[in-house]
């Protein structure tokens, strides 16, 4: 899986998802992980994304990881943890 980890914020670079910000949800190979977002990526329907065409952020949401660990990570969960990434994420880039 690389660099990247569960819970940390990624950005589509390619693909007709270019933009969007995700959560990566866990790896599947060497060059692939499965990302959500909560709203059109859920947890029944991860995203396959190619690690080369994502941006990835440092912003880990301990508390996303938590709630996988304990099997208690819903899409409602994913939507707040996401709110929560995107503002830290705007305060540190306008910082």
């Amino acid at each position: 899986m690389g660099e990247l980890k569960p819970g940390q914020l990624v950005c589509s670079r390619a693909g007709r998802d270019k933009g969007n910000y995700y959560f990566v949800l866990e790896g599947l190979d060497d060059k692939h992980v499965w990302v959500v977002d909560g709203k059109n990526k859920t947890l029944a329907s991860p995203k396959k994304k190619n690690i080369i065409h994502l941006q990835k952020h440092n912003y880990i949401s301990s508390d996303f990881v938590e709630k996988k660990l304990a099997g208690q990570l819903v899409d409602s969960l994913i939507v707040n943890y996401m709110k929560e990434a995107l503002k830290d994420e705007e305060l540190e880039e306008g910082g």
